[in-house]
């Protein structure tokens, strides 16, 4: 049987005593640990540090730990650190995590919240890492250890890695008869839901499995961000070939937008049933699996626009065509929480005396006006061109 894995996350050089006390910890706990400067930390020679690292997070780690000292090491992408970034996604994935803070710092932070232009360059390498602390505390609202030496990181792990195999086997035994098949799909996030089932919780799980299926596409959606290209096979030099190209892609964007709107407005209302009526959790989670792709295919769609290779004259009618699926796309993106906020809010109303409380989740997709009317302005351009 494979251990469980432990990602080890930190800057290096100034923790380097603290992540071999910890290896040495671990190892003897039966725990595999994964430190980047070990040889057991697996490697792509093809790809850089911080995607190796991402890769480890992402597919190598049961659980996650956190150790921020006194440095906050290089940055990269935002101007976040690795060990940002690994943190980021880790909280991404759901991977528990386990956060230490260096003691010293954490004493600085409340004379550096009063004096944000000060010099604290004798205390830390960049202020950044207050901010970091700063956000796993109050936005994340993230618990967090104080430490002086690896001792006390050791310490604390002895005691909450037993609770955390316990609730564990806890889930396992409640899970362990007359499941359905598609319940092993679902995140821990998810599980959760199920076995509490809260008040209005087929709501709070359709939200829950939709934000974790689009979690899966992560790299497209930062494609799109920071607006990544890739090679399309479509090459475009006339306007017989532009008028095709066209008529063939928009097809694809109304069978794209036709399909999410009968998912939500349609699929999701049959399946999730009347009032007092149970709802088919397999059906929903048929409908989240069916959103997510719809959302891979708008922004593949978008991508591959984009990357077309056109003649000069077609480039602004190219990049305005590119942007019809992106409002849709994000509109996908944020609907998880958008139910989780429009349920929340009817939660607080019903508590405060309210009776009767309707809570309309409905989504609807168009093409992007603002981009269509760029592409009509386009078409009507290059058409008195040619008369």
């Amino acid at each position: 049987m494979e251990s469980m894995k432990i990602f080890l996350s930190s800057t290096c050089y100034d923790l380097k005593q603290i992540r071999s006390d910890l290896m040495d910890f671990l190892l003897n706990m039966g725990f595999t640990p994964i430190l980047s400067e070990y040889s057991n930390f697996p490697i792509d020679p093809d790809k850089n540090t911080i995607d190796n690292c991402i890769d480890n997070v992402k597919n190598n780690t049961d659980i996650f730990v956190l150790i921020i000292g006194n440095r906050y090491g290089s940055q990269i992408a935002e101007e976040k650190s690795i060990t940002n970034t690994e943190y980021l996604y880790a909280k991404s994935l759901g991977i528990p995590t386990y956060i230490f803070i260096d003691k010293a710092v954490l004493t600085i932070i409340p004379i550096w919240e009063k004096n944000k232009d000060g010099d604290f360059s004798n205390v830390v390498d960049s202020t950044k890492i207050f901010e970091f602390i700063q956000n796993i505390r109050e936005t994340d609202k993230r618990w967090c250890f104080e430490f002086d030496r690896a001792q006390d990181i050791i310490a604390a792990l002895k005691i909450q890695l037993p609770h955390l195999f316990k609730e564990a086997l806890e889930l396992q035994r409640k899970f362990s008869s007359n499941l359905p098949p598609f319940y092993k799909k679902l995140s821990p996030d998810a599980i959760s839901i199920l076995l509490n089932r809260e008040t209005a919780f087929e709501i709070f799980y359709f939200a829950q499995i939709l934000a974790d299926e689009l979690a899966k596409h992560d790299s497209l959606k930062y494609d799109f961000d920071y607006q990544i290209k890739y090679g399309s096979p479509d090459k475009i030099d006339d306007n017989l070939e532009l008028q095709k190209w066209l008529s063939k892609n928009l097809a694809s964007i109304t069978n794209f937008i036709e399909s999410a709107n009968t998912l939500v407005n349609d699929t999701f209302t049959k399946f999730f049933g009347e009032p007092g009526q149970s709802s088919d959790l397999k059906g929903l989670y048929y409908v989240a699996c069916g959103l997510s792709r719809i959302f891979q295919e708008l922004l593949t769609w978008h991508q591959t626009i984009l990357s077309t290779s056109v003649d000069d004259n077609f480039i602004k009618l190219r990049n305005s065509f590119a942007k019809y699926t992106v409002n849709a796309a994000l509109t996908i993106w944020d609907f998880p929480n958008m139910i989780r906020t429009k349920t929340e809010e009817a939660l607080i109303r019903i508590k405060n005396g309210e009776k009767h409380i309707e809570i309309k989740i409905t989504l609807k997709l168009d093409i992007d006006q603002a981009a269509s009317e760029s592409l009509t302005s386009e078409i009507a351009r290059l058409t008195n061109d040619i008369s």
